[in-house]
């Protein structure tokens, strides 16, 4: 009897918790809300844009904007998307690490900026500016390798790794799907 209970309460816990992480980082709130939610994170890594629009789909993302002058059209200025909804859930030394990317549509990095994460803190963090500072103007089919091509941090290789991956993976995933989508409009 006690194993039936323990077993009904993991089940329903793990359904519980299901939806908690689709509504954190996937299309599961409203566009303005996702982005007032993550406004501080889309003005670090689109910076240039005067506002952003959440689009939902496959890969749910954020796309900054210029507003066109004299009556012209609203430019496109970036991409920005969380490795998470790019489909790559990436664990670090002791959790899950949520990056934020921002992408120009021609395939160069912006910027990044760490969502989320619960690694060390202090001198050895991704969060210092030494690490992100690694990434604008880099190509999205890159290689990206820690000790090649990203410096690491000193007692943080496996979350430096993590965050690269996330990284990396997410921006060549964006990119192509981006693409995907521009040639598919053109038809």
């Amino acid at each position: 009897m006690n194993r039936l209970i323990v077993a009904l309460a993991t089940a329903l816990l793990s359904a519980l918790a299901v939806p908690a992480v689709l509504s954190t980082y996937g299309g599961a709130q409203t566009g303005d809300a996702r982005v007032e939610r993550y406004r501080k994170h889309l003005e670090t890594v689109v910076p240039e844009a005067d506002y952003y629009v959440s689009k939902d789909g496959e890969y749910p993302h954020f796309r900054g904007y210029v507003r066109g002058t004299d009556g012209a059209a609203d430019t496109l200025v970036g991409l920005a998307y969380m490795n998470p909804d790019a489909g790559h859930v990436i664990t670090g030394y002791t959790s899950e690490i949520v990056m934020m990317v921002g992408l120009r549509p021609a395939g160069t990095m912006i910027a990044v900026s760490v969502v989320s994460h619960n690694e060390p803190y202090g001198a050895r963090s991704i969060e210092q500016p030494r690490f992100a500072n690694q990434f604008p103007n880099r190509r999205y089919r890159e290689r990206l390798v820690v000790g090649d091509d990203v410096d690491g941090i000193s007692g943080a290789t496996i979350t430096v790794r993590a965050a690269t991956s996330a990284i990396r993976r997410s921006t060549r995933r964006m990119f192509r799907e981006f693409v995907k989508e521009q040639l598919e409009a053109q038809k």
